[in-house]
């Protein structure tokens, strides 16, 4: 009997990347997949990203976190990991108070959409209030943490 030796794949590279890289690899797997499927299926329950299943496209694997909003698909570095857990929770809350009294939970007299997140509270859609500023932008309403945007 002849054996043939298994072929081993070679130990993946550990590789460093930066926030760019990793969102065009995110972008580069999503055209990839078959239609319904979208870049949250990355996304691990603390919100990180697995970065296994990027390995193909970052030429290796890396030890590093990035971590998405579920709702609103944004990508961020470690430092950042907050945001995301933020924006998703006030995300759903402005989305919520929007469907039940059509309108938008906003500071008055603010130069920026900035969410009113005191209103949020009382009327008992956001349970905890985040330590920065959160927007609402025109596209779809979606939220940014960015005050940039509207520039």
């Amino acid at each position: 009997m002849i054996f043939k030796r298994a072929k081993k794949d070679p130990a993946p590279q550990n590789v460093k990347v930066t926030l760019p890289q990793i969102k065009q690899a995110i972008r580069k797997f999503e055209e990839e997949m078959p239609s319904p499927i979208n870049r949250t299926v990355l996304m691990l329950e603390d919100k990180s990203i697995d970065l296994n299943r990027l390995k193909r496209y970052l030429g290796g694997v890396s030890d590093q976190k990035f971590y998405m909003s579920r709702e609103t698909f944004e990508i961020f570095a470690e430092e950042d990991k907050l945001v995301p857990y933020y924006l998703d929770m006030v995300q759903s809350a402005v989305d919520n108070y929007i469907n039940d009294t059509g309108k938008l939970p906003l500071l008055e007299d603010a130069w920026l959409p900035e969410v009113h997140y005191r209103l949020l509270s009382t009327e008992r859609y956001l349970k905890e209030t985040p330590p920065f500023p959160l927007y609402i932008t025109d596209e779809e309403m979606m939220l940014t943490h960015r005050s940039d945007h509207f520039q």
